[in-house]
């Protein structure tokens, strides 16, 4: 390949990455053709395939760290001091006189001074009082956790959410405590009660503090690259003590656990342990205030590895509402997923089937869920809660209305080629 070539590639390899992939329009007109073979559902994949928008409701955690609640007391004391001065022969001198200082009735430094005292006798009095209060304090670890978890299954958008107000109500009657719910059949019994299908839960594992100081050592590091007359090895043991002052400090790390109940079979069907860590600034002594929020802001900045999972149980589904063809027998479809969705042109879709199958060994029926190769991607032609697709990958021939499909995390892009050279 000519050199002038390869710019003419590149160049057009560029403009396609800068525009994307030129858009996916369609005239939905020039397919007149309705196709109106529906697919058939199993019976016994009908709760899977109704539950494709499930209703999530997140509860308490369990603390099982040890710190939580806490009894703080805080002391206060006052101290008032008395000098009484009798003298002859006093002179008082003005704030300009040098060297020499008066107090008031109270002890502390005036502006005025004494001076010239021919005789003078001094007696001193102090008085100190001091008072505790006790107070009661809860970190609210679990309550942290609660929103921001919420906030993950609304940005999914397959799911929606047991409002936080039916929460409250229902906490009243069972009692959820910042303990967390232990037993799963009062979750369970809840989520069957309340029309909740998955219920999120977890635990505080463990949160520890330590102080990091990598600074002294790197001092000694670097005093004895100074003593080099090398240049660069003075200006790595400078990097090298910078570094570690931007490291060092008050290092609050924490262990939690995160669990995905199925109300339906009563059984966890996701858990995973997120760890983080957080440095709250040189503080060697921080206040309690200060702990809670290094905690809190550490297992809020673990909750992002959630978002693949998150968005493989709550992703958005819907299903397969037109078919139609053209002359040509060249498909397209519509889905019941629209821009409340936060569909936008060349967002790829999924497509599933379902089928009954029996265990040979135990004969026990189940429900099998199939992704299929076919993939739509979406066209312009997209409303508040409809959207036109054409065929991306597969066949389309093997589209019925009424099949299940899944909102990709992903788009249709634009694949720069392999040059030969």
């Amino acid at each position: 390949m000519t050199k002038t070539i390869r710019n003419i590639v590149l160049s057009g390899a560029a403009i396609a990455v800068l525009t994307g992939c030129g858009g996916n329009k369609l005239d939905v007109l020039s397919y007149p053709t309705k196709v109106k073979e529906k697919v058939n559902i199993p019976e016994i994949c009908m709760a899977k395939y109704k539950s494709a928008m499930p209703t999530v409701a997140v509860i308490p955690f369990t603390n099982n760290s040890t710190f939580g609640k806490a009894e703080m007391e805080n002391r206060s004391s006052n101290t008032n001091s008395t000098r009484k001065t009798a003298s002859a022969g006093l002179a008082v001198a003005n704030s300009s006189a040098v060297g020499v200082r008066g107090y008031n009735s109270a002890g502390i430094a005036s502006s005025s001074a004494v001076a010239g005292i021919s005789a003078s006798s001094s007696k001193f009095k102090s008085n100190s009082k001091s008072s505790s209060v006790k107070r009661s304090v809860d970190a609210k670890l679990s309550a942290s956790v609660t929103g921001p978890l919420e906030a993950l299954i609304v940005a999914s958008g397959g799911a929606k959410l047991f409002t936080r107000t039916d929460m409250n109500k229902i906490d009243k009657e069972l009692k959820f405590q910042d303990s967390g719910l232990i037993d799963p059949s009062s979750a369970v019994a809840f989520g069957k009660t309340s029309g909740v299908r998955y219920i999120i839960t977890g635990s505080i594992d463990n949160v520890e503090q330590k102080y990091r100081d990598n600074e002294s050592s790197a001092k000694g590091v670097k005093s004895s690259t100074d003593k080099s007359e090398n240049k660069a090895l003075q200006m790595l043991g400078s990097i090298a003590k910078l570094g570690a002052s931007m490291t060092d400090g008050m290092i609050i790390s924490t262990k939690m656990s995160v669990k995905i109940l199925d109300v339906e079979t009563g059984k966890i069907v996701f858990t995973k342990q997120l760890e983080s860590s957080g440095n709250i600034g040189k503080i060697k002594t921080p206040t309690y205030d200060q702990v809670v929020g290094g905690i809190k802001a550490a297992m809020i900045g673990s909750l992002p590895a959630l978002n693949e999972e998150f968005a493989n149980y709550f992703a958005v589904k819907g299903y397969i509402t037109q078919i139609k063809k053209n002359q040509d027998n060249e498909i397209i479809a519509q889905v019941n997923i629209g821009r409340d969705m936060k569909v936008s042109e060349n967002q790829l879709f999924k497509v599933y089937q379902f089928d009954d199958m029996e265990d040979p060994m135990t004969g026990v029926k189940s429900c099998d869920v199939i992704e299929t190769t076919t993939k739509l991607r979406a066209s312009q032609q997209i409303t508040k809660n409809r959207t036109w697709v054409t065929i991306e990958e597969g066949e389309g021939n093997t589209l019925k209305l009424g099949q299940l499909v899944q909102k990709s995390h992903e788009k249709a892009g634009f694949a720069i080629p392999k040059l030969p050279f």
